[in-house]
Parts: structure tokens; sequence; C-alpha cells
């Protein structure tokens, strides 16, 4: 039995280990693509253009196309987890992972910027419909420059497997890495990078936060009920800071467990122990799910349009149905008809 086939052998024994990542990836692909399409339908169509729209709309985009291309790819490096041979595949779909990641926080960070003029310096400049594109336009090459690294640093990851007395090479597209120093740096790079935007979109908030608390408080005095405006700016407000929290608290296990790779031997971890890991180091994968039920909790003009959407495709499917139905019937009875008249 040549090394090859050893190594295959290995691979399907570990695949059991494997079995719960790759059903917490399953289940979010098939949740957040369908998700995802729905809010770019729904806020393309049904909400008018501003700043908000834009932003929201282009991290669903991010969102459905991180559900579509990366889902795919991280199963299949956990089915072939130890047979994963090609590099390229491996830097190529890596590389895609941390831009989206770049990407994602950049918009949200602009999102809360936006907030934080709109609500603490409303008679300043503006982020606008017209000027908002240049922000995300630069948000994008922002992304692709600081992931330029990944793309060269991204090793597959050499793994000596033990059959009986036989050693043989496992090779794994790794998370998380560190096999040499400029490796380790960007790493660190990355962490703080996702602590400063973390740390950023948490201070802006809290101001944001406060300035409005504020200003509810002087209406309530004045006997001042909210004005539509006012519950807009709250809906709008909640929604931004969920959303951020999320992004926080998804990506921060991957960002640990990469400033602490190589500090301990995967393969000796027990069976519960070694999938827990895997879906520690893939849990930024909820993030790009989890914005559609963010937004349906708390915006009921989404919940209602999700509702009209629904109805839509099922009326025009039973229409469907009926109008082949009825195709069979003419068709039948003009059959029935030939026979008769013959």
């Amino acid at each position: 039995m040549d090394d090859d086939e050893i190594r295959e052998r290995i691979n399907d024994k570990e695949i059991h280990r494997l079995l719960a990542p790759i059903v917490y990836l399953v289940v979010l692909m098939v949740v957040g693509i369908p998700g995802n399409l729905t809010v770019l339908m729904i806020y393309r169509q049904k909400y008018s253009k501003s700043v908000y729209r834009t932003i929201i709309w282009n991290l669903a985009m991010t969102d459905f196309l991180f559900c579509t291309l990366t889902f795919p790819f991280n199963i299949g490096r956990l089915i072939r987890y130890f047979t994963f041979y090609e590099l390229w595949v491996c830097k190529a779909f890596t590389t895609l992972i941390v831009f989206f990641i770049m990407y994602s926080s950049h918009l949200l960070v602009t999102l809360a910027f936006h907030r934080f003029r709109q609500v603490c310096m409303p008679l300043r400049r503006q982020v606008t419909t017209e000027n908002v594109k240049y922000w995300i336009i630069g948000s994008f090459f922002l992304a692709v420059f600081l992931d330029i690294p990944e793309c060269v640093l991204q090793p597959i990851d050499e793994q000596t497997l033990k059959d009986g007395n036989v050693n043989v090479t496992g090779y794994v597209c790794a998370v998380s890495f560190k096999n040499n120093i400029y490796a380790e740096v960007y790493n660190g790079f990355l962490t703080f990078l996702f602590t400063l935007y973390a740390t950023i979109l948490f201070v802006l908030y809290i101001v944001i936060g406060r300035k409005m608390y504020l200003q509810r408080r002087m209406r309530q005095e004045t006997m001042h009920t909210p004005s539509h405006a006012d519950e807009l700016s709250s809906k709008i407000t909640k929604i931004a800071v969920t959303v951020s929290a999320v992004f926080a608290l998804s990506y921060l296990p991957l960002f640990v467990l990469k400033l602490v790779a190589g500090k301990f031997d995967q393969q000796n971890l027990s069976a519960s122990a070694f999938a827990a890991l895997k879906i520690f180091e893939r849990s930024y994968a909820f993030n790009h799910v989890a914005n559609p039920f963010i937004y349906a909790f708390f915006d009921n003009r989404f919940r209602q349009q999700f509702k009209v959407l629904i109805m839509t495709i099922f009326c025009r499917r039973r229409t469907q149905a009926e109008s082949y139905q009825e195709e069979q019937n003419v068709t039948r009875m003009r059959d029935t008809s030939s026979t008769t008249v013959s």
C-alpha cells in the first residue's frame, strides 16, 4: 500500500471527528444563501435610496458571495482534511475569505461613522447617497491591499500521520498557521486590526447611544412624542449595533486561535475537542448568515416584505401548477374526443 492510499485511509477514519463542523457549515450554507438573497431583493426593490440601504445592500452582497463561494470550499477542506494537495486552491479561497472579512469590517465601520455624523454632528458634512460610493470603493480596495499577504503566506500545512508503524505526511489547508515569522507578524496584524475595528465600533455606538438617550429625554421633558424620523433613526441604530456586535463576537474565536496556532497538538485532542476546535475556527461563518434574521427582528417593514415575497412565490407556483393541470385536462379531452370520433 503506497503513501497516498494510507493517507486516504487515515483521512476516511478522521471524517467522524469532523462530522459536527461539516454539518454546522452545511446548515449555515443552506440558511445563508436564500437569506442573503432575500435581503438583496427586498432592499433593492422595496427600500428607497439612502446611505443606509446602500451599505446594507453591499454587506448583504458580501454575505451572499461568502455563503456561495467559501462554504463549499470550507466543507471540501474538511472532507479532504489530510489530503488537500492543491496549494493554489487553498491560497485562492483563504485569500477570498480574508477579503470578505476585511470588506465587511470596513462597511460596518463606514455605517457606524455615518450614524455618528447623523446623530452627533447633524450640522456637519455628512455621508450622502452621492459620495457613499467612494466610501465603498475605498473599503473594497483597502480590503484588497490588506489581503495581499494572505495570498503569499497561506501554506499547505504538512502533518505527520501514523498508521501502525508507518508514518506518512498529511496535507492540510489550515485556518490557523504559523509556518514562519512573517505569518506570525501577519496574524498579529490581523488580530490588531480586528481589535481596532471592534473598539471603534464599540466607542462610536456608545457615543451614539448616549446622544440618542439625551435627545429622547429632552423630548420627553418638553412633552414631544417621538416622530417617525426618531423611530426610524432608533431602528437603524439598533440594527447597526446588533450587526456590529455579532460581527465582533463571531470573529473573536478565529483571531484568538490564530494567535495560539501551533501551541498544541491537534491530533492528540479528543474527538469532541477536535470537532469543537474546527467549529470555533469557523465561527466567523455565522456572521455572514445572521444579518437577515437581525433585519427581520428589528424591522417590521422587512418582515412584511418578506411575507409578501413568500406569498408571491407560493401563489406563482400554485398558478403554474393549476395552469399545467388545465393543459393536461384539455389534452385528455382532445384525446378522448379524437378516440370517440374514430
